[in-house]
């Protein structure tokens, strides 16, 4: 049996004479309560239940006895809920100041509520403070207004109640005590210090008897040795002896919580020690999974959302599309992404997720299962248009959850079932908000939701843990077998002040507010230091040497303690999890190559294949006989892909329009460019659908002249060109090598003469010399060629690119000026025929081999660097020499 966190020696005395006992904190409170059960049980069946509470219950619990005395005091009065609260701050910020963001608002209402939390704990009011800065100022204009919105509602803050309360015990209405003890404050405020003093004769301060722990000062590398020596220490301590009380004390935890829990977790199974961990501090509801995804679903009602959002509802377990086939959803999300667009509405996403469904066959019962689905996006107008009261938006959003099928058809583990239950408390509070007496929109409802998700806290319930994992202020007052106390560096114990920015920092030292003095931030430190040392059978304090690049030194209050290496606290200290440092357990196989077979499966890629298997042969393999073709990523603007897409579309629309280059000559200017801003206004419209940002009249503007000026002055490179009529437009073309069918197509083939050329459009930049060598690194325009019929007399690529547009190419004859002739055209032909014949035969032979004849294919196909494992070559290639491979 675990020994209590509470020696409860010090309370017997109080606790048998019936005294009330005060604390900071529930925490606290609820364990000195269970040392004494633990106590009574060996003694009696029933005991009279002690008077053990949190000072802000008891407060709270005094409140209540006013009210139900329905006393002058206090008659008519409310206390103001935190989210009601909340709301009247954002309103009494956007009386003073109504241009101001909502974001900046909600930062601002915060940091006021504090702030006025602060002079009403100190029994201050507006009228003493001093208006000496601008913020002050301001602060006191919003304070204000605050004031008149709470009398008119009849609502007082829960620090101003504390003021009635002593004033309940001052007129009698209260009972008095004789004694109150209180156990484990670093400080009280004053407020609550007058409401103690007027309901007792003395009180008095429960302290445990010195110690003489004097323990262990430990230097680390970083905070994160000290994070991972902190949690194997504990782990090896635990698996040796699991019936003791070991604690962590994290000065920053709150701020560290997913790496401590990760840490700590992989720490106890590395030492095969199955103990139950506490954690005190707590998750804000809205980051637990079940509410994120509650708060996804009910998000689909937005007119937008990005793209993400919608990826993570798909494949939440939490929802109704966990029921849908994985190809169903993995077909969804490859449309999503391919759409490429940055956001989605739910008309959209249906839509989406309806073609996905006719892919899938057996389609009647998947939409059956989506109705409810279907039938929100229906009703997405009508009920973006309601405003009806908090309590009828809770039923909307319930049933609507219900309908979608949330938390979803699973079992619960036990964490997860703690977290719908604090929901359904959330949801109860949020009904609570019609005291407001407001009719809200959707929107503003589930903010207000949203908002009240993120404050509230969810601490996981846990059974007796011999692990406690708490924060700097939480671990004062419990008892300990051992503890190791972190971040005990100089600049973080004792604490630095740190000046409320809203009032008058002179002010806060003369009311010797919170973090206003030294001073007193030393004495918090130095009462902590001695409390610990009192509480501690083993002592282990620590502190990191560096913090990123910073160099830190162990706190003055602790350097009394004798250095103690940490290879003697604990054993084999690991820098990397153990997973991480687990023996090889691959295996090499060789796998012979794989020929293509053209009846079993299907080819994509045209041009690019070969230009791949020149690159690097096995990212051809990968690319075009596996498919693994990297995820499509959202884009706000017009990615080059588009604009190079934009751009074929007018050149197509324009030559399809003009024909000639006598009809091109035979325009005016003013005709061009009418010309030019029809076609581009058409091919910005064909692609708006898909790209939101264009239908901004801005955003189009600027696209709409960027191309006009990039294809008004390649129109005059095309009239610098000897006469030519255009033949073909998008011509479709093929070509085969040994059973390697590849599709083209050509953008355009003009008729020079008696000659053809192929013009294909560029909006990058073109190396001739790729053309060229046995394995040409971009086998476009011999293949152009090779695959036209009749067979063109050359092939030119028009190079569309700001300040370089030109033409570059090859043929038998000068089709136009700078182009290159080929000395024996036949030979060139011939040449390309065999290389690209050589290509496309290591192709279809599946020869596929790890081995770069061109850098840039790292460049442009990173995303195959897990597949292809070419940075890890090196390291196999050792191997292969070294172990006979099986095949």
């Amino acid at each position: 049996m675990l020994p209590p966190l509470i020696d409860i020696a010090p309370f017997r005395q109080a606790l048998l004479d019936d005294q009330l006992i005060l604390t900071p904190n529930h925490r606290l409170a609820a364990k000195i309560a269970e040392s004494w059960a633990i106590e009574m049980q060996s003694q009696a069946n029933v005991w009279r239940a002690p008077r053990i509470f949190s000072i802000d219950h008891w407060l709270r619990h005094c409140w209540d006895e006013l009210q139900d005395q329905n006393h002058k005091l206090v008659s008519g009065l409310s206390l103001v809920g935190q989210q009601q609260s909340r709301y009247y701050w954002d309103r009494a910020i956007a009386e003073s100041n109504p241009i101001t963001r909502a974001d900046a608002k909600g930062r601002f209402s915060k940091l006021a509520a504090e702030t006025q939390k602060i002079l009403d704990g100190w029994n201050l009011s507006l009228g003493q403070l001093p208006l000496e800065t601008p913020s002050t100022v301001q602060f006191a204009e919003w304070a204000q207004n605050y004031a008149n919105l709470l009398q008119r509602n009849q609502l007082i803050t829960t620090a101003r109640s504390w003021q009635l309360v002593a004033e309940g015990f001052a007129q009698s209405a209260l009972p008095p005590e004789s004694n109150i003890y209180l156990y484990g404050f670093q400080s009280i405020p004053p407020a609550q210090l007058l409401a103690i003093n007027s309901a007792c004769d003395q009180h008095l301060e429960i302290v445990h008897p010195v110690s003489d722990c004097n323990g262990s000062l430990v230097q680390c590398l970083d905070p994160r040795q000290e994070l991972t020596a902190a949690a194997q220490w504990a782990a090896q301590q635990l698996a040796a002896n699991p019936n003791q009380r070991i604690g962590i004390i994290i000065p920053e935890l709150n701020n560290s919580l997913t790496q401590v829990s990760r840490i700590v977790a992989e720490a106890l199974t590395a030492e095969s020690a199955e103990v139950a961990v506490n954690i005190s501090a707590g998750t804000a509801l809205l980051d637990t999974s079940p509410v994120r995804a509650a708060f996804e679903l009910l998000g689909i009602l937005q007119d937008r959302r990005p793209l993400q959002d919608w990826l993570e509802l798909l494949h939440s377990p939490y929802s109704i599309f966990a029921q849908l086939p994985v190809q169903v959803l993995v077909d969804a999300e490859l449309a999503l992404r391919d759409s490429r667009a940055f956001e989605f509405t739910l008309e959209k996403f249906a839509n989406h997720l309806s073609h996905a469904i006719n892919l899938a066959g057996n389609t009647d019962e998947i939409a059956e299962s989506l109705k409810p689905l279907f039938a929100l996006r229906n009703n997405q107008r009508q009920i973006n248009k309601i405003r009806q009261s908090f309590s009828q938006w809770r039923q909307y959003f319930e049933q609507t959850l219900n309908d979608l099928s949330w938390p979803g058809r699973r079992s619960l583990d036990s964490m997860e079932f703690q977290q719908r239950e604090h929901w359904q408390r959330l949801l109860d509070l949020f009904s609570g908000l019609d005291n407001l007496g407001l009719e809200v929109g959707l929107n503003t409802a589930r903010r207000h939701l949203q908002q009240m998700a993120q404050d509230a806290v969810f601490h996981p319930q846990t059974g007796d843990a011999p692990l406690q994992i708490l924060g700097l202020l939480e671990g004062s007052g419990l008892s300990f077998d051992q503890l190791w106390i972190m971040g005990m560096h100089s600049q973080n114990f004792p604490a630095s002040v740190a000046i409320n920015p809203l009032l008058p920092a002179e002010f806060q030292r003369e009311h010797k507010m919170p973090h206003s003095l030294p001073e007193r931030e030393l004495a918090i430190a130095q009462q902590l230091w001695s409390d610990y040392k009192n509480h501690s059978g083993r002592l282990v304090v620590s502190y990191p040497a560096m913090r990123g690049e910073e160099q830190l030194a162990p706190s003055p209050l602790i350097q009394e303690l004798a250095l103690t290496p940490l290879e003697e606290l604990v054993n084999g200290i690991r820098s990397h999890p153990q997973w991480l440092q687990q023996a090889e357990n691959t295996e090499l196989v060789e796998e012979p190559a794989c020929p293509y077979k053209p009846e079993l499966e299907k080819i994509q890629g045209g041009s690019t294949l070969l230009k791949n298997q020149s690159q690097l042969p096995f990212n051809a393999f990968a690319i075009h006989r596996l498919w693994a073709q990297p995820l499509q990523q959202p884009r706000t603007g017009l990615s080059p892909m588009d604009r190079g897409t934009l751009l074929h579309d007018v050149m197509y629309r324009l030559w399809t329009e003009w024909q000639s280059s006598s009809h091109l000559h035979s325009l005016l200017d003013t005709e061009i460019s009418a010309s030019l801003d029809n076609v581009i206004d058409t091919s910005l419209t064909k692609i708006a659908t898909d790209h939101p940002v264009l239908l901004g009249q801005r955003y189009r503007l600027l696209e709409h002249k960027r191309l006009h000026k990039l294809v008004g002055q390649w129109i005059e490179e095309e009239k610098s060109r000897p006469a030519f009529n255009v033949l073909g437009l998008e011509q479709q073309a093929s070509i085969e090598f040994d059973g390697l069918r590849i599709s083209l197509r050509l953008d355009r083939v003009d008729q020079v003469g008696d000659q053809l050329l192929i013009i294909d459009y560029k909006s990058g930049e073109v190396t001739p010399g790729h053309w060229y060598s046995e394995r040409p690194k971009d086998p476009q325009l011999p293949l152009y060629l090779l695959a036209s019929d009749p067979r063109a007399d050359g092939c030119a690529f028009a190079q569309i690119k700001g300040g370089k547009i030109k033409f570059v190419g090859t043929g038998s004859t000068a089709l136009f000026d700078d182009l290159k002739v080929a000395e024996d055209w036949s030979w060139q032909l011939d040449q390309w025929q065999m290389a690209l014949a050589n290509l496309a035969a290591e192709f279809t032979a599946g020869s596929a081999p790890v081995q770069i004849f061109d850098s840039s294919a790292l460049s442009f196909q990173d995303h195959l660097l897990p597949l292809n494992r070419y940075l890890e070559m090196a390291d196999i290639n050792a191997r292969l020499e070294q172990t006979e491979v099986p095949s």
